[in-house]
């Protein structure tokens, strides 16, 4: 439902027969609640507090990988993207024309799941679940500020053998983590 026509809920009553539309209605009526008051009430990126409020550093193994800990972040039309464990990502130099930017970036996702089909009568099935979740994703591309939260970015020059955390914050050189 648009939010420019208001928001329609379901209103029960007795003899009210429910479809499968009815009770999709509904359930979106919350999603679409919760998604403008995540929009209205927080703004696009990481929420502090929870979890290692997603914070990107580099692996102390010396490589080409970073490590993302769990946090929690809303995108910008208001998806909540929850990381629940520590996420590593590993930068392959032969997939990329160096110097490149990458960026790490939060994508939500839903997936179907559950399915289910009734031996009885095979018309009656279907997934009973959305999963919703997120993705932690390298990035060629600039962010998507409405589809992604970026949590850091590197720009890899090449003879690069490892990314590191920046010496200086508020100066990353090449291969270190720009967490600005």
């Amino acid at each position: 439902m648009s939010e420019q026509q208001g928001f329609k809920r379901i209103n029960f009553f007795k003899g009210f027969l429910t479809t499968e539309k009815d009770w999709n209605d509904a359930e979106q009526y919350h999603i679409d609640k919760r998604k403008l008051q995540n929009r209205m009430m927080h703004a696009p990126g990481v929420v502090f507090g929870y979890g290692g409020d997603l914070k990107v550093t580099a692996r102390a193994r010396g490589d080409m990988s970073i490590e993302v800990q769990p946090g929690y972040a809303v995108d910008g039309v208001g998806n909540d993207l929850h990381v629940p464990h520590a996420v590593i990502k590993s930068v392959n130099l032969e997939e990329l024309r160096l110097p490149q930017t990458l960026y790490v970036v939060l994508r939500y996702y839903e997936e179907l799941t559950d399915f289910i089909a009734y031996k009885e009568n095979l018309e009656y099935k279907g997934h009973r679940r959305v999963l919703e979740s997120c993705k932690v994703e390298l990035s060629q591309t600039e962010p998507d500020i409405a589809r992604e939260v970026e949590l850091a970015r590197v720009h890899i020059e090449k003879g690069a053998t490892r990314i590191r955390d920046a010496r200086d914050p508020a100066h990353p050189a090449n291969n270190e983590l720009d967490l600005r």
